[in-house]
């Protein structure tokens, strides 16, 4: 099922005083209300139809936004602080694109970026890598604000996890359990945006991705692992197994991509035939909303 985390900037806005002609086009905001600072109120809804979002899927260590303009970073935000379910940004006026992600801190740093002069072609190749051998749980989205009106106080930035999620569900006639399960050639980086289809840089290196389990697991599980979105020909999900009292490794080819924001059921069966491992998927769907829950945010500078 697919969801969608929203981000809503609430403006106070006063009228033009007055508006130059190069600025005619590009919405600014004059200076009646003082600091300029803007409150974005956060977010995150709900799965709908597989189950509840899982609580460390809505924990939010960090916050960071950067705006581009004509394809270059004109502005950083660092250090963003939930207060309640809310932070504050600077906006002087309506121009480029502004992203937002959550949870990119460590791996993604703003200043050096804007001191490199990065491109924002480049900036949309961006990744993330994974760390203790599981992907971060991160989320991205960014709104264009070149076309809003100078008057419009509400900003929705929607935001996508940028990760993949995999649930178990064991369908046997007798007794089964799991105590390990590998996705083999799995790339270790996830770009931080999509454009509604799955892209892996040809430099990402790839790698067996294994979880083991202390206590076997014999019944359905949500969140077994998760993986980055990737276009790879050579994934294969490998399972190994007791079945009725006999040890199997079962593995099966992963047909086609993997997609963020995208939850992905390993089905463990047994039949007169053989036993399979089927892999299916459902997206996230949108649900009521709920709030994020912030963790050891760092104060903002």
């Amino acid at each position: 099922m697919k969801t969608k985390l929203f981000y809503t900037v609430f403006a106070s806005l006063s009228l033009f005083t007055s508006c130059s002609k190069d600025d005619a086009t590009t919405p600014s905001f004059p200076d009646g209300n003082g600091d300029g600072h803007r409150t974005v109120k956060t977010s995150i809804t709900e799965y709908d139809g597989i189950g509840p979002a899982l609580e460390n899927e809505s924990i939010v260590t960090d916050m960071q936004a950067c705006i581009f303009e004509d394809g270059k970073m004109t502005r950083i935000y660092n250090n963003l602080v939930l207060s309640g379910n809310s932070f504050d940004i600077q906006l002087d006026k309506y121009a480029g694109t502004l992203y937002v992600l959550a949870n990119t801190q460590e791996q993604i740093h703003l200043e050096e970026l804007k001191s490199q002069e990065i491109t924002e072609e480049e900036w949309l190749k961006r990744w993330m890598t994974v760390k203790n051998n599981t992907p971060v749980h991160f989320y991205s989205g960014s709104v264009n604000l070149n076309h809003m009106e100078a008057s419009q106080t509400t900003l929705p930035v929607s935001l996508k996890r940028g990760f993949a999620r995999f649930d178990l569900q064991i369908r046997t006639a007798g007794t089964a359990s799991v105590s390990r399960i590998t996705l083999k050639n799995a790339a270790q980086s996830g770009t931080l945006f999509s454009d509604g289809s799955a892209y892996t840089p040809q430099e990402v290196p790839v790698g067996d991705m294994s979880v083991s389990f202390d206590a076997p697991l014999a019944t359905d599980t949500p969140a077994v692992f998760y993986a980055y979105e990737q276009a790879n020909e050579n994934l294969e999900i490998s399972v190994e197994a007791v079945i009725n009292g006999k040890s199997h490794t079962l593995t099966k080819a992963f047909n086609g991509d993997i997609m963020r924001n995208t939850i992905y059921t390993i089905t463990v069966r047994q039949d007169v035939i053989d036993v399979t491992v089927e892999v299916s998927f459902d997206e996230w769907e949108e649900g009521p909303d709920t709030e994020l829950v912030p963790h050891t945010l760092s104060s903002s500078n």
